[in-house]
């Protein structure tokens, strides 16, 4: 199957009703991850610094959500009324 028509293939069945039916599914990922240099371009050391950066920001992120946490701060800038200093 052709790049295009394989990625086709995949998002129609990730956006199928599954209804407890995702063989289908599973079999086009697992096809997408077999042929996945051909459908993205990348080599496999391109995959691997992909998934350690993911890993890093993943890491990044909890650090900043715990940090978030102690100060009270909310990610659209609002904080709790009773933490704010009156002046």
């Amino acid at each position: 199957m052709d790049p295009m028509g394989m990625l086709h293939h995949l998002l129609c069945h990730a956006s199928d009703l599954w209804k407890g039916k995702k063989l289908a599914l599973k079999v086009a990922l697992i096809e997408a991850t077999e042929n996945w240099e051909k459908l993205t371009g990348e080599a496999h050391h391109d995959i691997c610094e992909t998934m350690k950066l993911d890993a890093e920001q993943r890491g990044v992120d909890k650090t900043l959500e715990v940090c978030q946490n102690m100060i009270s701060f909310r990610p659209e800038g609002w904080c709790p009324l009773s933490i704010m200093r009156r002046p």
